[in-house]
């Protein structure tokens, strides 16, 4: 009890989390404080970039082999999840098809944000993780958003004519794996792959010494942001997305047990599960928008950017770390 009391005042305390809630409240109390657009789209290429960068770099040292059985235990994770959300979505919760496949590609797919906090969390607490871990981001990205619109047009098959069918595939499959978020991260991991030490060490003062600080920054705009999606569902009654909360402890804790039997260290499996439990508010939205234009958008981003983003950031790192070092 000790332990976990102990992760959760570590965790609150970190300042990625207390921005986070910065955000928050400037919401609540109709603060006039504003993150300009140019802003945003600038120090998320920081973020994604640095994640890209320091992975490639790490990755110089690591063979495919060694990181196999994390990559397959990634996909096989990334495709479980899409499968248990709908159905639950579906059985459960009483989505329709539409609305429940959407919502299960978010959270099949993984947050960038959850990620570099969770690395920010084991680095305060001083624990090693997988150099590779940042590779697992990339391929847990996309596989989820794919299928889920893959079954869409199974399902609908009859509904929509065949270029509308190949249109929504095309854009689904350049938005999993060639949109911003994926495409930077990509670059960056090329980029720590190939580059040498020294010219590393001359971007490091903006890919590395700031990234943190970017991240507080980029942090407490995403508190103001998820808030405002929580706003915007009042319309619904509070129980219909209890699967925002029970999607992450369901996911996470698998994705921890998962990387405990392939033989991660603590850290690896804490990051596994991480990825597991979050959702996907970048890449996800793109694609879905588009190939699948029925889809409540209020929905899938206000349960995953709204609801499930700060539960991760605020009660999930403490309790899947927790886990995995319990096992």
């Amino acid at each position: 009890m000790e332990l976990i009391l102990e992760i959760v005042h570590t965790n609150l305390l970190s300042p990625m989390v207390l921005f986070f809630l910065m955000g928050i409240i400037a919401v609540i109390v109709n603060s006039d404080l504003k993150v300009p657009e140019a802003f945003y789209t600038g120090y998320t290429m920081i973020i994604l970039f640095t994640i890209g960068i320091k992975g490639g770099t790490e990755l110089k040292n690591v063979s495919f082999f060694t990181m196999l059985p994390a990559v397959v235990a990634a996909l096989l994770l990334s495709i479980f999840m899409l499968f248990f959300a709908y159905l639950v979505l579906k059985k459960l919760f009483r989505f329709d098809t539409t609305n429940a496949l959407s919502i299960a590609a978010h959270y099949g797919s993984v947050s960038a944000v959850t990620f570099v906090a969770g690395i920010g969390f084991l680095e305060k607490m001083g624990v090693a993780y997988e150099s590779y871990i940042s590779a697992i981001l990339v391929i847990m990205e996309g596989p989820a958003i794919i299928g889920a619109i893959i079954l869409y047009k199974l399902f609908n098959k009859e509904k929509d004519q065949p270029q509308t069918v190949s249109s929504g595939l095309g854009h689904a499959f350049k938005e999993a794996f060639f949109g911003k978020s994926i495409f930077l991260l990509l670059g960056g991991i090329f980029i720590g792959l190939v580059a040498s030490e020294d010219g590393i060490q001359k971007i490091k003062p903006l890919f590395g010494d700031l990234f943190y600080g970017v991240l507080c920054i980029f942090l407490l705009h995403m508190g103001m942001i998820a808030t405002q999606q929580i706003k915007e569902l009042k319309g619904y009654k509070f129980h219909s997305f209890l699967f925002a909360f029970i999607l992450p402890i369901v996911g996470g804790t698998i994705g921890v047990l998962v990387g405990n039997i392939i033989g991660m260290s603590i850290g690896g499996s804490f990051m596994l599960g991480i990825l597991t439990a979050s959702s996907s508010y970048i890449a996800a939205p793109a694609a879905i928008s588009q190939a699948i234009p029925k889809a409540n958008s209020g929905l899938y981003l206000g349960s995953s950017l709204g609801l499930t983003l700060p539960f991760n950031l605020i009660f999930g790192i403490p309790f899947y770390f927790w886990l995995a070092t319990i096992l």
